[in-house]
């Protein structure tokens, strides 16, 4: 069959929101540089890595083998479980000049993930997915929210019963003093420093930063076990609903039960339409067309989204 090129487009219902380890720009938030200005300065945008979309194809053909095997009595080993779903070598696979060329034949001819996705260093996969990236830079944008408190609900605390309804406005009131008592030392700390800078004595100052931190202390333990109120702001950064974003999956000398575990892969996807983070906020729906291009001919067209079963057009 040769390689199997399949051209791809994922447009974002909802926010897109990712958030990369390590990563310090926008929140962590993926981005990569693209062209350059006038000046010759980097431009950046955002974009969907190539990660998350191979991760959830993965995981959905895995998942679903496991299930059929434990169905039949004959369910997954944990290294075979690790090697399939994570692509995590064993120890003796990650040691130089343990790679045994039999040995890997025979794994590729035993599982149809391993021969299609890899796994670490012993098996290289065929399957290359590159990352979507929209037409023009795009960069992602924060938005917040505020998780409720018990309170904040009309009603609630009067069918909690007494003792705990005490509870709740005793750590209520204790937190708001606490909240104003930390508000007075961080303001104090400021001035210490300010006049620290300005060379002014700051004796006064410290006396006053130590009692407001001793008060604050006191109305933390006075919450108890409820040291935190519930009541908090929520953040994420996100792409914005309503952009293309372009990329391309190849399989390199495609088999047909590639094809159709990506098919398959991409059916899951259509049911349930979500990447990236923050779902239970609204964020991560899409809808997406792959067209599959073999021999510079395109033989399908796959659309995906809405909760409903995949589109197959064949041509």
């Amino acid at each position: 069959m040769g390689n199997v090129v399949i051209n791809a487009t994922i447009t974002t219902v909802g926010l897109l929101s990712i958030k990369m380890p390590d990563a310090r720009e926008y929140d962590g938030f993926p981005m990569m540089s693209r062209g350059i200005d006038e000046d010759g300065n980097t431009k950046k945008t955002g974009y969907l890595p190539a990660t998350t979309l191979r991760g959830f194809l993965r995981r959905a053909i895995v998942t679903h083998d496991m299930e059929e095997a434990a169905a039949g009595g004959n369910p997954y080993s944990l290294p075979k479980a690790y090697s399939e779903l994570i692509g995590q070598d064993s120890a003796s696979e990650k040691q130089a000049g343990d790679i045994d060329l039999l040995a890997i034949k025979k794994a590729r001819d035993e599982s149809p993930v391993l021969d299609l996705f890899g796994s670490g260093l012993g098996i290289s996969g065929r399957l290359r997915v590159g990352h979507f990236l929209p037409s023009i830079n795009v960069l992602p944008e924060e938005y917040t929210g505020v998780r409720k408190d018990l309170g904040d609900t009309d009603g609630i605390i009067e069918l909690l019963s007494e003792a705990d309804a005490t509870s709740y406005y005793g750590r209520s009131d204790s937190n708001n003093r606490r909240a104003s008592a930390e508000g007075l030392v961080k303001k104090l700390a400021r001035d210490v420093r300010t006049a620290e800078r300005k060379n002014e004595n700051v004796d006064e100052l410290k006396i006053q930063l130590e009692e407001a931190t001793k008060i604050a202390e006191k109305y933390k333990e006075e919450m108890g076990d409820m040291q935190v109120s519930s009541r908090t702001i929520v953040g994420y950064t996100a792409l914005p609903a309503g952009i293309d974003l372009h990329g391309r999956i190849v399989i390199l000398n495609a088999k047909d039960r590639d094809l159709e575990m990506i098919e398959f892969a991409l059916d899951c996807l259509s049911r349930s339409p979500v990447l990236g983070a923050q779902s239970a906020r609204g964020c991560g729906e899409i809808t997406g067309s792959f067209d599959i291009v073999i021999d510079d001919v395109m033989t399908k067209k796959i659309t995906i989204g809405d909760y409903s079963l995949a589109k197959i057009d064949v041509f």
